[in-house]
């Protein structure tokens, strides 16, 4: 125990099936009830600024004067840098030797560069006044602001979820995850909640629109995150081996790197390569709902008020009120986000009581059971005693997700209110808790237990270390192992790490020596949840190319948003409807610049074009359940 934290790996110099050679210490400071906090912090930083983008990004490039077709394209840079950073950082991370550690300078680096294009994109309009007053730098500016914002944040989030599997052993894989599905739902929360304020009475130091408060407050929670994250957890440091070229970017060449990486893809294990396959289904569905809800409720509100202004029209019809009217679409359809991350959240702090595991570690196995009613008796009072009846299997709670995502996205078949669409999206959050948590769980258990041989037969998602001691037993020896080590699990909870005595870290800590030797894909975390990131982010690339044409074909050449939300810059007018659509009592008394905005307006209200890539992704998501049930059947009996 060093600086007053606690050691969850083994102290020494290790070695790793893979040849490389490990010095110091992994620990995090701090009292045992902050562990998992700190560990996972860096992640409510990362999803406030992806909820703030995802809310605001599309209004705010279409408020410029931007095609909805044109902004899929823009929009491409979310995959794009997924596919390119998390694994190219990935590799590099796995093989830095920096006495800081191996995931830490990448994270700093990243987590800097992410503040700066976060501001870049808050003040565009201002930065562009500087060189020119024409609408296009801005919107160029937006657009880079966009991307650097992308691929810096993939970057940092490649190295916290890396640093997730490097720290933690196997057993607390499951609650590690739902720690850092916590905090990004917390995070969620946090952002979407504050695009429902008005901010700039509420903050007007930080700036005088929405969007440059919310980057002035997002970049100083993702920058103070990081600072606890990287001062709280302390990394081994990979020592350079001349011999094998292992440690550090220079020993090897990049492409050689990179060849190894996707060498790895098609010898991994069975159970990595089947979540990659479900992930890749999933993330067609997820694509759409993440960036185009809030054009999805906005839709349906505008239709909404035009329906009504038709038959008792308002007041008056200004600029203002058009523009109140943008702004209003906008905040309700980030309310619906907001109420989909409270869901997440609910179910991210619940759901994992209601779980269950086939995984066992091998400190378990060594477990007396006078050992177990010890910490049962400890425990009670720290985890919800849950009846097993009520209990699901991660992975079948993972199948149970991917349908309800695939119902709500199929069900916009049937629905036209705004109140119908909130209630789609906010069910969506369900979903949504079980995949930031479930498949980083199974996929870091496997990381950990797996050996690196990929032609291992079947499917396996428990400890092939002691294998070797049960393949004699009776079928009935294995069911009462099974349920003992589902006791102790339940017992320990696996939700704090830190809750032991000393003489359970010190068993714990043989067992998690065995998680460093066992296998050589441990080693290898950083190259994984890349090659993982990849089949998160091909399907993007998908949806993107697939958002381009519908928009094309359905809202050819239209900017949807025409008021100063959120950057406050108003786009240029375009009649794209004949007067004779409008009702002729919303003529009476307006202006040839607000009827074209009264046009434009109307025709966005009437598009369509969001649901039915929603109605795609919903197709996927069915997919993406068929395929999670039947790897949850085929490993029922582990």
């Amino acid at each position: 125990m060093t600086g007053g934290g606690f050691s969850v790996l083994d102290t020494g110099p290790t070695t790793t099936n893979d040849g490389n050679h490990f010095s110091g210490v992994s620990y995090i400071r701090g009292p045992p009830w902050l562990h998992m906090p700190a560990l996972t912090i860096g992640l409510l930083g990362i999803s406030i600024v992806w909820s703030v983008e995802m809310a605001y990004a599309s209004p705010y490039l279409l408020s410029l004067g931007l095609s909805k077709s044109a902004m899929a394209v823009v929009f491409v840079a979310g995959p794009l840098s997924g596919l390119v950073m998390q694994p190219v950082i990935g590799v590099l991370a796995d093989s830095n030797t920096s006495r800081w550690g191996r995931r830490r300078p990448y994270m700093v680096i990243g987590t800097v560069l992410c503040v700066f294009a976060m501001a870049l994109l808050g003040w565009t309009k201002e930065v562009a006044g500087v060189f020119s007053s024409k609408v296009g730098l801005t919107l160029w500016l937006a657009v880079i602001s966009v991307y650097l914002i992308d691929f810096s944040v993939n970057a940092v989030m490649a190295v916290d979820r890396a640093l997730l599997v490097d720290v933690l052993p196997s057993t607390l894989q499951p609650s590690g995850n739902a720690w850092a599905a916590r905090m990004a739902g917390f995070g969620s929360v946090v952002g979407y909640f504050a695009g429902n304020l008005d901010l700039p009475s509420l903050l007007p130091i930080f700036g005088h629109t929405e969007l440059q408060i919310l980057s002035v407050v997002v970049s100083i929670i993702l920058l103070g995150s990081h600072i606890v994250m990287a001062s709280a957890v302390s990394e081994r440091v990979l020592i350079k081996n001349d011999s094998t070229g292992a440690g550090g970017p220079l020993a090897k060449s990049f492409t050689t790197q990179v060849r190894a990486m996707f060498e790895n893809m098609w010898s991994l294990p069975r159970v990595i390569r089947q979540i990659f396959l479900i992930q890749f289904f999933a993330w067609i569905s997820w694509f759409p709902i993440m960036f185009y809800s809030t054009l999805y409720i906005g839709d349906l509100y505008k239709r909404a008020f035009f329906a009504t202004a038709i038959l008792v029209p308002p007041p008056e019809i200004t600029e203002d009120s058009l523009t109140a009217l943008d702004n209003e679409a906008t905040r309700i359809g980030s309310r619906a986000l907001f109420y989909q991350s409270l869901l997440a959240l609910s179910m991210n702090v619940v759901l994992p009581f209601f779980t269950t595991t086939t995984s066992s570690s091998s400190s378990s196995r060594r477990r007396s059971g006078e050992e177990r009613q010890q910490d049962s008796a400890r425990a009670w009072w720290k985890t919800p005693a849950i009846p097993e009846i009520l209990k699901f299997r991660l992975v079948s709670l993972w199948a149970i997700s991917q349908g309800v995502l695939a119902s709500c996205m199929l069900a916009t078949f049937f629905t036209s209110s705004v109140p119908g669409g909130m209630a789609l999206i906010t069910l969506t959050g369900f979903s949504w808790a079980i995949t930031q948590w479930a498949p980083f769980a199974l996929l870091g258990e496997a990381i950990l237990t797996e050996p690196s041989e990929g032609g291992v037969g079947g499917i396996r998602l428990v400890d092939t270390r002691s294998r070797g001691e049960g393949e004699g037993r009776t079928e009935n020896l294995d069911v009462e192992e099974e349920e003992n080590e589902e006791d102790v699990l339940d017992d320990e909870g696996a939700v704090l790490v830190g809750r032991r005595s000393r003489d359970e870290e010190q068993v714990d800590d043989e067992s998690d020596e065995g998680d460093e030797h066992s296998g050589g894909l441990s080693g290898k975390a950083g190259i994984i949840l890349g090659i993982h990131n990849i089949f998160v982010v091909m399907p993007q690339f998908i949806v993107t190319g697939l958002s381009s044409v519908i928009f094309a074909l359905v809202d050819p050449a239209k900017s949807v948003l025409h008021g100063s939300h959120p950057g406050g810059t108003l786009g240029p007018a375009l009649n794209h409807t004949t007067p004779e659509i409008v009702s002729p009592r919303l003529l009476r008394d307006t202006t040839e610049d607000e009827l074209g905005m009264i046009q434009e307006l109307q025709a966005s209200a009437t598009s369509n074009s969001v649901v039915y890539i929603f109605r795609i992704g919903g197709v996927s998501a069915l997919i993406a359940f068929v395929l999670c049930w039947r790897l949850a059947r085929e490993t029922r009996h582990l």
